[in-house]
């Protein structure tokens, strides 16, 4: 691609590369990888001629999420102190389900990406993810943390944690 002085460099991440979800942390983990080194290519290929692009889906109709369910089912033992979040995972799952795309418009980002003339350096779809971004970077970290802990139920209440008394 140097020699040519063009080329196209599309790498697919996840938008688990911006926003890290509860019990993901080692799949969101490789996904701010392939951010961090898309990111640091286009910098140093641009010059070239050469184009790195990064798909970023969003939640998508795949065996992704019910099978992440279930590898945490294997941890819901008596003992787990997540347990009252894990009982939840068939209603995460829908919720999940009912917001999840096609694989479609994942190809229709692909092919933007491969055919625009100059094309973006980040491809998120579906669009609607946007908002979901957006809305988090607006808010303070403390914020968001808290509506993400609320949402899975990660609460000492639901998790029966046992605050410290003061002695």
């Amino acid at each position: 691609m140097r020699k040519r002085g063009s080329g196209r460099i599309i790498n697919t991440s996840s938008v688990g590369g911006r926003v890290t979800l509860p019990f993901f942390g080692a799949y969101n983990s490789t996904k701010y990888a392939v951010e961090s080194l898309s990111d640091a290519m286009r910098y140093e290929l641009t010059a070239f001629g050469i184009h790195t692009v990064l798909i970023e889906p969003g939640l998508i109709k795949t065996e992704f999420v019910g099978r992440s369910m279930e590898l945490l089912d294997q941890y819901n033992g008596e003992d787990n102190p997540y347990r009252a979040v894990f009982e939840r995972s068939d209603e995460m799952r829908q919720q999940m389900d009912a917001m999840s795309v096609g694989p479609e418009v994942i190809a229709r980002a692909i092919r933007r990406a491969v055919e625009s003339r100059r094309p973006r350096a980040r491809y998120v779809a579906p669009f609607s993810t946007y908002f979901l971004i957006g809305f988090m970077k607006c808010l303070p970290t403390r914020w968001v943390d808290a509506i993400v802990r609320m949402s899975v139920g990660l609460s000492r209440k639901r998790l029966r944690v046992k605050t410290s008394q003061k002695k």
